[in-house]
């Protein structure tokens, strides 16, 4: 029986039922979280990010990218709807374009990467690259980004843990082999 003829015979008013389907109104889907503005440690920029762990992280991100390989200016970053997107410079590294990096860039990238547990993503790993994105890689809710920006909240307090402002240590053995760890467990 089509739709329009089972409206029809059912009259107007009538509720139908069908299997495995809520007889009770449709709730409206839920609005997006609201975006904050959250300047970048270091630059005269300010980005809108979901808050929450998923800025932090992002702003993480956006500063080690400013302090270790290149200094970031206004209109370098560019967030998506979500606020769990983060674009830097996206007119520099098109979608498509691999090698925009310097290989001792890439080593910072994928460092953090690394020091984010997984939960941050480089577009540069895409299958189709866009080296200049990073984006939050699990639900922004997850209670492991909670944790993860609480450390880095830790980390950037502590100057004896501070990562950023040319004190992390990208380049050593340890550091590199656990960014190849991390990067290896996301591909899969």
């Amino acid at each position: 029986m089509r739709r329009r003829t089972l409206l029809a015979s059912a009259g107007a008013g009538a509720v139908l039922t069908v299997p495995g389907l809520p007889t009770a109104p449709a709730e409206a889907a839920p609005k997006p979280a609201a975006l904050r503005t959250y300047a970048v440690q270091g630059t005269d920029i300010a980005v809108a990010l979901l808050p929450g762990p998923a800025a932090t992280v992002l702003l993480y991100a956006a500063r080690r990218f400013h302090y270790e390989i290149d200094a970031l200016r206004p209109g370098d970053l560019v967030t998506d709807a979500s606020g769990t997107v983060l674009d830097i410079r996206p007119g520099s590294y098109p979608p498509g374009a691999r090698d925009g990096f310097m290989p001792y860039q890439q080593i910072v990238v994928h460092d953090i990467v690394g020091q984010c547990d997984g939960m941050l993503g480089w577009g540069g790993d895409a299958r189709t690259p866009r080296e200049g994105r990073f984006v939050i890689a699990v639900a922004p809710a997850d209670h492991r980004l909670r944790a993860l920006a609480k450390r880095l909240d830790a980390d950037a307090g502590s100057p004896s843990r501070r990562v950023g402002a040319g004190t992390a240590l990208p380049f050593t053995p340890d550091r590199v082999r656990r960014a190849q760890t991390i990067r290896h467990g996301m591909a899969k």
